[in-house]
């Protein structure tokens, strides 16, 4: 039996959910590319039925999405305690999605009312720790237009809705990722819904995956702050074997295509927000990266300025990529409960060989 530091190029099951074959993200069976360019909704529906939707479908199925975007007055009137705290928001957000499954006849939540109270009490952590009202759903908006309003206050205008819908399908779904994978071992098991989604919400705040974003901005707000040379930073950085977040990929080698669809989306909205700097400084570091160290930005690296370039708070990003990621996670665990197979990996031992106990004989 043979063992893979951390899974690496293990096929731990199957799906026809998304790929990353040949580097190439596809979405069952469509590329990113062409997918980028769609409505959110659509995504969700291509992801939860591996099709996509017809327009008539569509149209239903967005209004459905939309109109479930409210939480349950219990659940607010927990929030409104809950997010105050000084944890981070994931720790919030990790609460929140596990009080959501106790909270209104859960017992027939299904994925579309999921996913919409899961997009709204991320929105409502969101305000609450900004001490400003929540904002109700506009039913004439989509989806992503909806969060984003509810996020902001503000209705996005047609370029940032375009823009924020990219986003958004972006960062739905990643195949096998960490927090995915940690969903769908929960499913295997039977747990439902939000026991599923609370264990990746986990999964998804650590700094090597989700939390990448954060750690990204911090490191862009130091140079730019501190009037540091971005050469000058990295270099000392690498030399002190200090880790540069937002750079290479486990499986992309030749660079993540989300980040090639970011970059334009970031360079537009930094120039649109006066945060030039922060993109120049994008830039060079991505340019020593590669030169230097034969590593492409990936799709933490471009997604730290856009959030920022919308007004959020850095604490706040890796929440917002679990909005977008919880329609990918829904669609793994109905995958995966279809299937009806426990997830149970065999482990190589490597502890001490055979030892016994010596019994004390009394005197």
């Amino acid at each position: 039996m043979s063992c893979a530091k951390g899974l690496a190029g293990v096929v731990a099951g199957q799906t026809k959910i998304s790929s990353t074959d040949n580097q190439r993200l596809v979405y069952a069976g469509y590329p990113i590319e062409e997918l980028a360019q769609k409505k959110f909704e659509e995504v969700v529906f291509l992801l939860w039925n591996t099709r996509l939707p017809e327009p008539a479908e569509l149209i239903t199925f967005s209004h459905d999405l939309v109109n479930k975007m409210v939480l349950p007055a219990e659940t607010i009137r927990l929030l409104s305690y809950i997010a105050r705290e000084p944890q981070h928001p994931m720790s919030i957000l990790r609460t929140t999605t596990s009080l959501l499954g106790t909270t209104n006849d859960v017992e027939h939540d299904e994925p579309p009312k999921i996913l919409a109270k899961i997009l709204t009490a991320i929105a409502a952590i969101v305000r609450i720790r900004d001490d400003k009202p929540l904002i109700d759903f506009d039913p004439a908006l989509g989806m992503a237009d909806n969060f984003l309003y509810m996020l902001t206050g503000k209705k996005p205008t047609a370029e940032l809705s375009v823009m924020f819908n990219t986003v958004m399908i972006l960062h739905a779904d990643h195949e096998f990722n960490a927090s995915t994978f940690t969903a769908r071992v929960v499913a295997s098991t039977f747990s439902d819904y939000y026991s599923c989604l609370t264990a990746a919400v986990c999964a998804l705040k650590g700094p090597l995956h989700g939390g990448a974003n954060e750690r990204v901005f911090e490191m862009l707000s130091d140079i730019v702050e501190n009037k540091t040379a971005p050469l000058v930073f990295i270099s000392e950085q690498i030399q002190a074997k200090r880790k540069i977040m937002g750079f290479g990929h486990r499986v992309y080698k030749h660079g993540d295509p989300r980040a090639f669809i970011l970059k334009d989306i970031a360079e537009a909205l930094a120039e649109k927000t006066n945060n030039q700097v922060y993109f120049k400084v994008q830039q060079q570091l991505a340019a020593y990266m590669l030169k230097h160290k034969q590593l492409h930005p990936n799709v933490d690296y471009y997604t730290a300025l856009i959030y920022h370039c919308l007004g959020l708070k850095k604490e706040t990003f890796t929440m917002i990529f679990a909005a977008c990621r919880t329609a990918g996670w829904l669609a793994h665990v109905m995958e995966q409960r279809e299937q009806k197979c426990l997830i149970r990996p065999n482990s190589e031992y490597v502890g001490p060989k055979i030892q016994h106990c010596v019994t004390q004989q009394s005197r």
